[in-house]
């Protein structure tokens, strides 16, 4: 019994094993992490902590009257898509837009943990909200009801999405927060940026982006905040680490 239970087990996480014929459904390990993990659960809100913890000492440093905020990303930042990812390993079906917008104008994503308390520490300082995703532009409305249902949207607060053509980077709509121009700032306000907080190093302003030589490792756990996602990025086709290396 032993045996055939060890056996089973070993199919399961590696279904190729089990021949074509197989009917044992493949084990997306990266998503039960996020999904079931006690420790996913307490690394993200340990995370969040530790941004909160940051945004109540950064903020004394903003000259007074400036607008200062946090700029966040939103997929497996704020929004959690894990129900997504699972139908579509469910079907063994790889990502396209279609789905994926089709998913998005569902409006169930949930809150990643830690987020809300996150938020409401930020907006009780007085700080600004602005959301930095590569979401397409079409589904600005079904985004912000998915985060005004989670209670992570207020009047004022900022949405600055990808638009079609793919040339609205990110870079550029952090660089619009931070100068009050543009579609997506705070018209003729320059935001102050306390922290940024993403799952991706698009997320992050890249060593310079800012124009004051910040950036770069030693900003994470200072004013970049990274959250762990396992269950896509650019490291699932190549090696991302800063030594070429993978182990």
């Amino acid at each position: 019994m032993r045996l055939l239970l060890l056996v089973g087990v070993v199919f399961a996480a590696n279904p190729a094993s089990a021949g074509a014929q197989s009917a044992v459904a493949p084990v997306h390990l990266e998503i039960k992490y996020l999904r079931d993990s006690e420790e996913y659960w307490i690394l993200v809100q340990q995370i969040y902590r530790a941004a909160r913890e940051t945004v109540a000492r950064a903020k004394d440093g903003v000259p007074r009257g400036a607008a200062w905020g946090v700029v966040l990303d939103v997929d497996e930042t704020t929004l959690d898509n894990s129900v997504y990812q699972l139908d579509r390993g469910a079907y063994e079906s790889p990502f396209d837009s279609a789905s994926w917008n089709a998913w998005v104008r569902r409006e169930e994503a949930g809150a990643v943990p830690g987020v809300v308390d996150f938020m409401r520490a930020v907006r009780a300082a007085g700080g600004r909200v602005a959301y930095v995703s590569n979401r397409n532009e079409s589904t600005r409305e079904a985004t912000r009801r998915n985060l005004t249902a989670l209670g992570l949207w207020q009047e004022g607060d900022r949405l600055c999405l990808e638009t079609s053509d793919h040339t609205y980077t990110k870079p550029l709509r952090r660089a619009e927060l931070r100068k009050g121009a543009g579609t997506c700032s705070w018209e003729g306000q320059p935001l102050t940026v306390v922290a940024y907080i993403g799952d991706q190093m698009g997320d992050f302003p890249s060593p310079g982006e800012e124009g004051d030589g910040s950036g770069g490792l030693s900003a994470f756990g200072v004013r970049y905040f990274l959250l762990p996602q396992p269950m896509y990025g650019a490291w699932t086709t190549r090696v991302t680490r800063p030594d070429g290396k993978g182990r």
